[in-house]
């Protein structure tokens, strides 16, 4: 009769595990699916790992779509900053070998150097080695942010960055030939604009504006009599979107040509190439909200020795540097770029919230 019992009971057993089975494979193959092996079969680092400058993806191996990240990349005092989690992920250390005890982030996978931080501080240890870096990790909205090229590099890989395309950032195996990433870039809409300045401005698109309506602006409120450009005699301006500066740009004024914008909570990006690179200078941007115009103040991010160069502005009204807070993203329509007699006015990607 035990010998029954037994029988039976192992029936059951099995007949549970069959009915739940399709439950547990779909709960791992949905764990996997969160996360990218950045290891090929016999163990070596795959080829390159991508990031862009707010884009809530990152792209391993030239895989497109990339993995999902809830938090998007951004720059600050000249440096790209990754949620921890994405950018160690991404380079190979698990969530099990990251650790957090506020203000410190260690790191501490199997086949990597040791690496140790800590918010607002600029050392970095790798194995205890001390290193200063020149930014140090940052907090926001509850999420630690790291320096990439600070942290990849400490874990073996190599950092870099593409003149004509600097809001990607590439990073491969240290020693490692420097990899295509062409298919990622065609994916995200990246293609670099290809040879010389003259070439660039051959290409571009040319700007094609209309006669402004004053009456549909209201500059009344602007310190200084700015934005003047909107009182130049003949002023036109062209509505565009992002999409529509790709994949050659438009020119715009005599000696320049505006290729790219991205938008975070607090900057704005605009990439450009110019004629002159011993001369190579932003244009004024104003931030349209609704039918109010106030101006963008600048705030360089790059040194001016490239070209096409990227230049960065706060998303400021006149008066930030008085205590004024900064604008409210969500509510600019337009990013105007101003160029004497022509205003080139871009849908803001992040109004009304957009992601």
């Amino acid at each position: 009769m035990k010998r029954l019992l037994m029988f039976f009971s192992c029936i059951l057993f099995l007949a549970m595990l069959t009915i739940n089975l399709p439950f547990i494979t779909a709960g791992a193959s949905a764990q996997e699916q969160e996360r990218v092996e950045v290891y090929d079969q016999q163990k070596n680092l795959v080829k390159s790992v991508v990031f862009v400058l707010g884009l809530d993806q990152y792209f391993v191996n030239g895989q497109t779509p990339g993995t999902k990240m809830d938090a998007k990349p951004f720059i600050e005092s000249g440096r790209t900053f990754v949620p921890v989690r994405y950018l160690s992920n991404a380079l190979g250390v698990t969530d099990e070998h990251i650790g957090w005890k506020s203000p410190r982030v260690t790191l501490d996978a199997p086949g990597f150097p040791a690496v140790e931080l800590s918010v607002s501080s600029k050392q970095l240890k790798s194995n205890g080695k001390a290193t200063t870096m020149d930014v140090s990790p940052l907090a926001r909205q509850g999420r630690t942010y790291l320096p990439a090229r600070w942290v990849a590099e400490a874990l073996g890989y190599t950092v870099d960055w593409d003149p004509k395309l600097p809001n990607v950032v590439l990073c491969y195996p240290k020693g490692a030939e420097k990899p295509d990433i062409s298919t990622v870039l065609s994916y995200i809409g990246q293609v670099p604009a290809t040879g010389s300045i003259d070439e660039i401005f051959k290409n571009a698109k040319p700007f094609a504006g209309v006669p402004l309506d004053k009456s549909k602006y209201n500059t009344g409120g602007v310190v200084d009599g700015f934005p003047r450009n909107f009182d130049v005699p003949g002023v036109k301006i062209q509505e565009v979107t992002v999409a529509d500066l790709k994949p050659n740009g438009i020119k715009l004024g005599s000696d320049t040509v505006v290729l790219d914008m991205n938008v975070t909570k607090d900057k704005v990006y605009i990439k450009y190439a110019q004629k002159d690179v011993g001369a190579l200078s932003p244009l004024p941007i104003i931030l349209a909200e609704g039918n109010m115009v106030a101006r963008g103040r600048a705030n360089p991010l790059t040194e001016y020795n490239i070209n096409p160069f990227t230049h960065g502005y706060n998303v400021y009204y006149d008066g930030a540097d008085r205590g004024l807070s900064p604008a409210d993203i969500t509510k600019i329509s337009h990013i105007m770029i101003l160029a004497y007699d022509q205003i080139l006015a871009i849908k803001n990607p992040m109004y009304g919230g957009a992601k």
